[in-house]
């Protein structure tokens, strides 16, 4: 193993309207060796292969004197620098284009990256790293730098930090641009919102919301709080979603209009419910799947894949605290907490999948299934997102139901976080049921073997009831209806494809195995222009289908390929396929969402 005095990375933005930046790496060593670096395959968090290396658009090195050095590429994502004096540098040039939590992105407001985009990893070497951000000369006066990592000596061209080891390096995305970044501090710990570009956003009662879901999380973890400083980076644009879990920071990407406005300030929109649940997800992620987190995520190897069969318990239970949270902090009431719940219930109850693929079998197919999804991926697969969450909501009814109220999730989250994440020990497949017998002297073995390896469907109605909450089922209301609600009114006819609006018609983007359109045969891209003699568009599918609820069949019109055709599709009354809840029994309902 090579001994290296430090490693250096000096970060600049090459070009603006290239979407560049310029790094020079910088290594010193004791002795003359030949040097390998590296760029990851993935990022932690996101188990998808991305090939970081193919946005490299050059690469070079040279020593202090400015000589060149063999450079030699090795395979997709590694190569050998030749050595030729006491420091090697090694200067890149990288793409950034990609608006997104996972990569890096340049435009006219803000540059961002993740340390996987950018930073090479030397092999052979675990020691400090250090790096300096070079602020645009034309945007001195305007722009500014945000992330978590250390920060050790600045000036007004160049801001320097620094990380214990490349893991820690990667683990602190950096936003450099046109900031609005405001600060507060909960239970000792600074925290740091940052909002990307100009906006409208009413930023003063995100700062008085967020600080409540702070509060919430330390306090459930009040024991040995493993960060004394957190940043919330939101990349906002016109519509995008997304969010990604660091050590000491988060990556957001949400959508300027989805967010308050001061002429909102006495209401709840369902945008920035959404936005809270995320910035509640995502600090969650600091103790659950940051330090609490699966044996095979203790050691990454970034350059391929590393499979877990246990991604329900770390984004599942997240899905589920989310939301919950918002409700313990008073943040939504009861009503708005069950749409949520609703909205969850019904993706799951639409999609065939959930009757194909257990929830283990997504976790470790995350990879190849989940993250690729296709045309066929709502009739195959689960979400462990989704998925997750409802077996967390069964576990945790089912722990207070067995225990008489005297432990709840929490206690088991708790659990999870001081056996394992805070000794930095990673989970086991069967952690849940040992924790629960062993802590909680509660056995739930058969209901999760039942939960996590069979598609059986999950006693969820029943355990919901007894705990005064009533599970309804309804037909839609239209194409849009997401579930969640009651509705006065609502579709008798079936369809049973989703789709968008097209030159003419409608395109179709998915089709639901078993549902009319699937039976007709239609397929994702069918361009449907017709039902009957009826042209249509996105507003008129249902109330031209209504029209024929007592034939047997309709004829549709479809282009596909360039080709006129014509389907023969069955009429079949609209499934009840949509779900919300209600309270039966207050006090019932009480020992769930109202014991702490």
């Amino acid at each position: 193993m090579q001994t290296f005095e430090q490693v250096h990375y000096s970060v600049t933005v090459d070009s603006i309207a290239g979407h560049t930046f310029k790094i020079i790496q910088t290594i010193n060593f004791a002795d003359q060796v030949d040097i390998k670096i590296k760029l990851p395959a993935w990022i932690p968090g996101s188990y998808m292969i991305r090939d970081f290396a193919k946005n490299i658009v050059s690469l070079k090195a040279y020593d202090d004197n400015q000589n060149s050095l063999d450079i030699e590429k090795l395979d997709k994502q590694t190569w050998k620098v030749k050595a030729g004096s006491s420091k090697i540098h090694i200067e890149s040039i990288v793409y950034a284009f990609d608006l997104s939590v996972r990569s890096a992105y340049i435009c006219d407001e803000y540059a961002f990256f993740n340390g996987t985009s950018v930073f090479f990893e030397v092999e052979g070497y675990s020691g400090p790293c250090s790096v300096e951000i070079n602020l645009p000369a034309t945007k001195l006066d305007t722009w500014s730098v945000a992330t978590a990592m250390l920060e050790t000596q600045s000036n007004k061209l160049t801001k320097k930090f620094s990380a214990d080891n490349y893991q820690t390096l990667i683990d602190h995305p950096v936003i450099i641009g046109e900031l609005d970044i405001t600060y507060f501090k909960v239970q000792e710990v600074e925290f740091e919102f940052v909002l990307t570009g100009s906006h409208q956003v009413d930023t003063d009662r995100i700062c008085r919301d967020l600080p409540k879901i702070c509060e919430h999380h330390l306090a459930l973890f009040n024991e040995n709080t493993p960060i004394n400083r957190y940043v919330f980076i939101t990349l906002l644009c016109q519509s995008g979603f997304g969010g990604l879990e660091h050590s000491h920071s988060t990556v957001l990407q949400f959508a300027r209009n989805q967010l308050p406005s001061k002429a909102q300030q006495h209401k709840m929109p369902d945008g920035y419910r959404t936005f809270l649940s995320l910035c509640s997800h995502e600090l969650f992620h600091t103790w659950h799947v940051k330090r609490t987190k699966p044996a095979e995520f203790i050691d990454l190897d970034l350059s391929k894949e590393t499979y877990s069969e246990q991604l329900w318990i770390y984004e599942g239970f997240t899905s589920y605290i989310d939301d919950l949270s918002l409700l313990r902090c008073e943040l939504i009431d009861v009503p708005s907490y069950f749409e949520v719940i609703g909205q969850t219930l019904t993706r799951l109850k639409r999609n065939p999948g959930y009757l194909k693929q257990t929830v283990t079998e997504s976790s470790y197919d995350a990879w190849t299934r989940f993250y690729q999804q296709d045309a066929s991926a709502a009739n195959n697969i689960v979400s462990y997102y989704a998925k997750g969450a409802e077996i967390a909501l069964c576990l945790d009814l089912l722990i207070r139901k067995e225990s008489a109220n005297r432990f709840t999730i929490f206690d088991l989250l708790k659990l999870l976080w001081q056996q394992f994440g805070y000794v930095n020990i990673g989970t086991q497949n069967d952690s849940i049921q040992t924790i629960l017998k062993q802590n909680l002297n509660i056995n739930l073995d058969e209901f999760l073997e039942t939960a996590l390896y069979t598609t059986t469907p999950l006693p969820t109605e029943q355990l919901l009831a007894d705990f005064g909450v009533d599970m309804h089922y309804r037909a839609r209301k239209d194409a849009n209806d997401k579930g969640g609600k009651p509705a006065d009114e609502t579709l008798s006819i079936d369809f049973g494809a989703s789709f968008e609006a097209a030159a003419t018609g409608i395109s179709i983007l998915q089709v639901l195995e078993g549902s009319p359109a699937y039976l007709a045969g239609l397929q994702i891209k069918d361009n449907l222009i017709a039902i009957e003699q009826w042209q249509v568009n996105k507003d008129s599918v249902f109330t031209t289908l209504e029209n024929y609820s007592e034939q047997p069949t309709v004829k549709l019109f479809v282009f596909r390929d360039g080709k006129l055709k014509t389907f023969d599709m069955p009429i079949k009354n609209a499934a009840k396929d949509t779900i919300y809840l209600t309270t039966s029994n207050l006090q019932k309902q009480a020992l769930w969402l109202n014991a702490q």
